[in-house]
């Protein structure tokens, strides 16, 4: 009889925790996943997955993955200055997390302010070095000084940078494009 009434209490507390908790927000049945956000990001439903997003930043305001998703989402709908903004937000929950800085130099970049995506692209080189496909963080971020320079006409500077790029990664087809370019 004891142990009738012990499986009965626990099977009771698995179920209620499927019930919301008044004055908790949504349960975790209905709330809204980041993966499912990200889904919705590669699937090109951007709208959509901006919409999941402010209401996961909203339940998770820590979240600098969550920030980094929602600015995407932006970027992608070329809201640039709300996605440099959002890029920003999750920097400031985590300054180690790459992902922001990369996509935000690029929305600078976008966006015509290229001070000061040169200025996030060096500060990725400052990070630790992340293997990435088709290239490194640092590859990818010495590719993009030399396409900053490249459109000041410093050239001299745009091939340095190429060429630091080339030697992380010697096989990036961008970067050997960009380096006949140069040439």
């Amino acid at each position: 009889m004891q142990r009738s009434h012990a499986k009965s209490v626990i099977l009771f507390l698995l179920i209620s925790s499927l019930w919301p908790i008044p004055g908790l927000g949504q349960s975790q049945a209905t709330q809204i996943s980041l993966d499912q956000a990200k889904q919705e990001l590669k699937a090109g439903q951007y709208n959509q997955a901006e919409i999941h997003l402010r209401q996961i930043v909203q339940d998770q305001p820590q979240s600098a993955e969550a920030y980094f998703n929602l600015g995407l989402s932006l970027h992608l709908q070329l809201e640039l200055d709300e996605a440099i903004k959002t890029y920003e937000q999750a920097i400031q929950l985590d300054p180690t997390y790459d992902r922001p800085y990369t996509n935000m130099g690029l929305a600078l970049i976008e966006a015509n302010q290229l001070d000061e995506a040169s200025t996030v692209f060096k500060q990725v080189l400052s990070l630790p070095e992340r293997p990435e496909q088709p290239a490194s963080i640092h590859t990818l971020a010495h590719y993009n000084l030399a396409i900053i320079l490249k459109r000041q006409g410093k050239l001299d500077a745009a091939q340095q940078e190429v060429q630091a790029a080339l030697a992380i990664t010697p096989g990036f087809t961008q970067a050997q494009t960009l380096q006949q370019m140069l040439n």
